[in-house]
């Protein structure tokens, strides 16, 4: 597959694009900011090459949000003054839908554009930008192992699964499915502690604690003009940030 325009910035030109996004809409005191910064978040997957696998993940995660704030925004802590729609015995105020949408706009710009960045980007790519600009290489590998751990978890869970059907157990209904939580446990575990050992032995032969920088194998293109981009976004959010705090954007 083609990689997409997004797909091809650099991790830190991504980053910096989702946090300006989600600054934006968080630090905007007009409800129509919060509006287009989730709008621009929603459309950054269009310019990837994994745009509907992005919409597919967020819908499935936004869309319970978004009931969850409607209807209890909706319900229980209404805002009157703004009307109400009549269901049965039950008043669904407007004021508090109006309250809800800004809050999920504000949770759609941050979550959609860290996810187009995680979801287009390696883990170890990103954590070799970042350490490329002075980050320590503890922090680095904490990072990293953080990044990884989902994906590393969801394939053990996977292999064992898959070893525990070879071996006879049957997963069909519910109750079996929690049936099998027990007996998955234990490999759970036990793979992940031996996962540990071989990490920090693997980190000690790799000489982890050596001063010395380390030699990369892959280069991470950068390019002038994304850097003057970055540069760019970070006195946008500077910008904002002094504007809303000094009074003069409220």
């Amino acid at each position: 597959m083609q990689a997409g325009w997004f797909d091809r910035l650099h991790p830190l030109t991504k980053l910096s694009w989702a946090i300006t996004v989600a600054i934006a809409a968080y630090i905007t005191p007009t409800p129509w900011g919060a509006w287009v910064m989730m709008g621009v978040a929603i459309a950054t997957p269009l310019t990837s090459a994994q745009r509907w696998p992005m919409y597919r993940t967020l819908f499935g995660l936004f869309v319970p949000i978004a009931l969850s704030l409607f209807i209890i925004q909706g319900l229980l802590f209404p805002t009157p003054g703004y009307g109400r729609i009549m269901l049965g015995s039950y008043s669904l105020e407007l004021g508090g839908l109006y309250v809800a949408s800004i809050s999920l706009a504000r949770i759609v710009a941050l979550g959609s554009g860290l996810l187009a960045v995680i979801l287009t980007t390696t883990p170890s790519v990103l954590a070799q930008a970042l350490a490329e600009r002075g980050m320590p290489r503890s922090i680095e590998y904490i990072l990293l192992m953080a990044l990884q751990i989902l994906p590393d978890m969801r394939q053990r869970t996977h292999a064992i699964l898959e070893a525990q059907q070879a071996r006879g157990l049957i997963i069909t209904a519910l109750p079996s499915r929690i049936k099998a939580l027990i007996p998955l446990i234990g490999p759970l575990v036990v793979g992940a502690l031996i996962d540990v050992e071989e990490r920090a032995m693997a980190l000690e032969q790799r000489a982890f604690a050596s001063t010395n920088p380390p030699t990369r194998l892959q280069q991470i293109v950068d390019s002038r003009a994304q850097h003057i981009g970055r540069t760019l976004m970070f006195l946008t959010i500077g910008g904002l940030i002094i504007a809303r705090v000094s009074g003069v954007w409220s």
